[in-house]
C-alpha cells in the first residue's frame, strides 16, 4: 500500500467498478474475526475468508487490497463500541472500562497483540477514545494526566490479558495447568527453600496462594486504581470509594 494512498476509512466502502458488490467490509471482517478467534490470526487469510464467504479470493481484494487493510477493519470491528456514561464516580467508571476491555481481549485472543503493533484509528476506536476521555473529564485532571491514566490502564489490561492467554495456551499445548505445574515444581522449590538462602521466597510460599485469573485481575486492578486515586483523584473529590473485599 502506498504511503500516499488514503487510509481504508477514506476509501469507498464497496468497489465502484466491476460486478455489483456482494459483500461489505463488515461482513468480510466478521468472517475473518471468526476464523482468527478459532484458529489464530495467521489463519485469517484472504483464501480462507473467501472460502467461508463462498466467493473468490481475488474478489475480496477489490474490497481490501492489502493485508494491512484487512487487519485494520478486523481490529476496529472486534473492538466494537459500547457506550458508557460517566457516573461521577471515576474509580467505578475506570473499573467498568478495564473489565470491559479485558472481556473484549479474551473473546479475541489475537486482538491485544495485533492492536499493540498498529495505531488504528477506525470509527469504533475513535468513539471508544472519546468515551474514555469523557469518563475522566469531570475528574479535575489536565489532558496530560488524563492520557497518563488511560494509557496506564489500557497497557496494564492488555499485558495482563496477554499473560493470561499465554498461560492458557501453554497449559493446553503441554497438558500441564498451573496447579499441576506447582505440584511438579513443589519438591524442588521446597529443597531450595530448605537451604535458608531464600527467606523472602519462603515467606511468600507460606503466606500466599496464587488465585484464579479473575481474582488476580481484580486484585491487580484494585492496586492500580489505588495508585491512580491517591495521585490524581483524591484531591479532586471525584475518585469514588474503594470497593470492599
Amino acid at each position: 500500500m502506498s504511503d500516499s494512498e488514503p487510509i481504508i476509512w477514506m476509501r469507498a466502502d464497496k468497489p465502484t467498478r466491476g460486478p455489483a458488490p456482494q459483500h461489505s467490509r463488515e461482513q468480510i471482517a466478521e468472517a475473518a474475526i471468526e476464523i482468527a478467534d478459532a484458529e489464530g490470526i495467521e489463519a485469517a487469510s484472504m483464501r480462507t475468508i473467501a472460502k467461508r464467504l463462498g466467493t473468490g479470493t481475488m474478489t475480496l481484494y477489490r474490497y481490501l487490497p492489502a493485508k494491512e487493510d484487512l487487519y485494520t477493519v478486523m481490529i476496529d470491528q472486534a473492538t466494537g463500541f459500547e457506550p458508557q456514561e460517566p457516573t461521577g464516580d471515576v474509580r467505578a467508571d475506570l473499573t467498568a472500562l478495564a473489565r470491559r476491555r479485558r472481556q473484549t481481549f479474551l473473546r479475541h485472543p489475537w486482538l491485544a497483540p495485533l492492536l499493540g503493533t498498529r495505531p488504528v484509528m477506525g470509527p469504533n476506536l475513535l468513539r471508544g477514545m472519546e468515551r474514555d476521555l469523557a469518563l475522566l473529564a469531570g475528574g479535575g485532571l489536565g489532558m496530560d494526566e488524563t492520557l497518563d491514566v488511560l494509557n496506564l490502564l489500557h497497557s496494564w489490561v492488555s499485558g495482563t490479558v496477554q499473560a493470561e492467554l499465554t498461560e492458557r495456551a501453554t497449559a493446553h499445548r503441554s497438558g500441564v495447568d498451573r496447579h499441576a505445574w506447582r505440584l511438579r515444581m513443589g519438591p524442588y522449590l521446597k529443597s531450595m527453600i530448605a537451604t535458608g538462602e531464600f527467606p523472602h521466597l519462603s515467606e511468600m510460599m507460606r503466606a500466599s496462594e496464587i488465585g484464579e485469573a479473575d481474582e488476580r485481575f481484580e486484585n491487580g486492578l484494585a492496586i492500580l486504581l489505588d495508585g491512580v486515586q491517591a495521585r490524581f483523584l483524591t484531591k479532586t473529590g471525584n475518585g469514588g470509594s474503594r470497593p470492599a473485599g
